[in-house]
């Protein structure tokens, strides 16, 4: 039976670019993005769940990032 070899593991590239920490000002609610949208609350969660809005489910909760609902409304 042959010794196995332990490659030595390269250490982690620092990324390219540093994120910054979320703020409060940073992460919406849905009755937010309602309001900015001028939507039903009920709207913004039938477009989160079909994917048509970006959002991050924090356990049952569901939260959308203010810079990716603006990118959206600019077409970017």
């Amino acid at each position: 039976m042959e010794a196995h070899r332990l490659e030595p593991v390269p250490p982690p590239q620092p990324p390219t670019q540093r994120r910054r920490h979320l703020t409060r000002e940073d992460v919406m609610t849905a009755a937010e993005v309602a309001a900015l949208l001028a939507l039903p609350k009920s709207t913004v969660y039938e477009l989160a769940r079909r994917g048509e809005l970006p959002c991050a489910r924090l356990g049952r909760t569901i939260r959308f990032l203010r810079e990716e609902i603006e990118n959206r409304l600019l077409g970017r």
